[in-house]
């Protein structure tokens, strides 16, 4: 099967098995994967279906007499400059950057084969030309990883560093909370001029070290839930903003007083029920506002 009809079959989600391998082994398939990734995280006022952009672009460049992929990736990004009148690039010859917005999550692949969840409004950036000698990720927000085994994978954020060899864990960089959890393997972390090393349910939160702390398998975020053990009610009203893209406003509340519990990604009253019940708040919604109040004020 020629190269240009594997790629359409795979724009069209209808490889075979024994197809797909053939795919995955074509000289361009990294290149391939990098924008198909690049156009998922493209955002805009209009819709665009990322498989008609590919079909439109490797329909026309069939009729030259070679299919060279830097004209077909060229092509991708004037397409955007036309259509929304903005350039943007969708990825360099070095950096690339995956980021997600509010009530949106993704997952990407690095180039080792190392998988990467996003968590809401989270961002990685990592430099492929580089990457076989320095597998190397700068992380805002909160991610999950999933390292293939190799040299060491470091994560770098604005409070603190990991270092791996081949393992899984989630890394939460929010505010000035540093928060890193093992899940398999082993973990390093240094922060603040303190470092640990993490075994699989040791969890490490701002200086501090739990031993054994979790015996979940996934962080919670990934089953579409965030859970709270003890933590000032202000970080779980800002995670929920995160969750469902939503503002609050707040009255006569203490938000520092703690707050153990959780709520889901999936059902916005079910979720207000979730951290006002225990709490003995009450909610009601204005558009895409959520006015929280005491039901027993001081």
């Amino acid at each position: 099967m020629e190269k240009t009809d594997l790629i359409k079959k795979w724009l069209d989600h209808s490889l075979t098995p024994e197809e797909f391998e053939n795919f995955k082994a074509l000289e361009d398939y990294d290149e391939l994967i990098r924008i198909s990734n690049s156009l998922k995280q493209f955002k805009s006022t209009e819709d665009i279906d990322q498989n008609k952009v590919l079909q439109s672009v490797i329909t026309s460049d069939k009729k030259t007499k070679k299919f060279n992929f830097i004209n077909v990736f060229t092509k991708i990004a004037a397409i955007f400059v036309v259509a929304f009148g903005t350039y943007y690039f969708l990825f360099n010859e070095n950096n690339t950057t995956i980021s997600t917005g509010y009530a949106d999550k993704t997952t990407t692949t690095l180039p080792d084969a190392s998988v990467v969840e996003l968590n809401a409004v989270s961002s990685i950036d990592f430099n492929r030309k580089s990457w076989k000698n320095n597998r190397e990720v700068k992380l805002k927000g909160e991610a999950f990883f999933k390292v293939a085994k190799g040299s060491t994978f470091k994560v770098i954020t604005d409070q603190g560093i990991i270092s791996v060899l081949g393992t899984e864990f989630n890394v939460k960089v929010r505010n000035n909370t540093f928060q890193v959890i093992c899940y398999e393997g082993s973990v390093s972390v240094d922060f603040n001029g303190t470092s640990a090393k993490l075994s699989p349910g040791d969890s490490f939160k701002s200086g501090l070290l739990n031993k054994q702390n979790t015996k979940q398998t996934l962080p919670s975020w990934m089953k579409n839930e965030s859970e709270f053990s003890s933590e000032p009610f202000i970080e779980v009203i800002k995670e929920f903003e995160r969750q469902y893209n939503v503002n609050f406003k707040i009255n006569n509340i203490n938000t520092q007083q703690l707050f153990t519990g959780k709520f889901n990604h999936k059902d916005l009253n079910l979720a207000l029920n979730s951290i006002t019940l225990p709490l003995d708040l009450s909610y009601s919604i204005r558009g895409d506002e959520i006015i929280l109040k005491s039901e027993n004020p001081q």
